[in-house]
């Protein structure tokens, strides 16, 4: 029997990469803000936030920013966020507080909820609660995200030396 001669196909060196050759797509932006002072009734959006800056906090990539509470983003693609938010009761009044996480398309000019969790506090309570979503950011001039609290009758924690009231933003691949 005789063997006949297949073709062969081949692409450059320069083509093939890590990411390309394990099918795997590696985080480039990853960042943790946080809420820098504590925060007494509603505000939208909410403002005071930093990059977490301890010892030992990590970040990848540099484009996720923010200008009075609203955050823009250097690179298109497919986010996870996360919004978590330490809220008390500073007095003996049963109080609710709500989070959300809003998005907008079109450059802030609207916005859509993309997340909203809200936590009761009774008689000088405290709670950490989280809500998340992913944003489809197609274009880094108009999407925005930006962070509200509403319904707030009781306190919401920050600092700036502990990530009480934070925000998390991963890119997860792209769009």
């Amino acid at each position: 029997m005789a063997l006949s001669t297949i073709g062969t196909n081949s692409i450059a060196d320069s083509a093939v990469t890590a990411a390309k050759a394990s099918g795997v797509n590696p985080t480039t932006e990853a960042v943790v803000f946080r809420l820098t002072t504590n925060l007494s009734g509603n505000q939208d959006p909410v403002t005071n936030w930093e990059v977490a800056d301890d010892a030992m906090a990590g970040r990848v990539g540099t484009g996720i920013t923010q200008s009075s509470g609203v955050f823009s983003f250097g690179t298109t693609g497919i986010y996870a966020i996360q919004f978590t938010g330490s809220c008390f009761d500073s007095s003996t009044d049963d109080v609710q507080v709500n989070l959300e996480i809003k998005g907008s398309s079109n450059g802030g000019s609207n916005y859509d909820a993309l997340g909203q969790g809200m936590t009761n506090l009774h008689h000088a309570a405290q709670h950490t609660f989280s809500i998340s979503c992913l944003a489809d950011i197609t274009n880094t001039s108009n999407s925005k995200i930006k962070f509200v609290v509403d319904g707030n009758n009781g306190e919401v924690n920050g600092s700036s030396t502990v990530n009480y009231t934070f925000v998390t933003f991963m890119r997860l691949g792209d769009t």
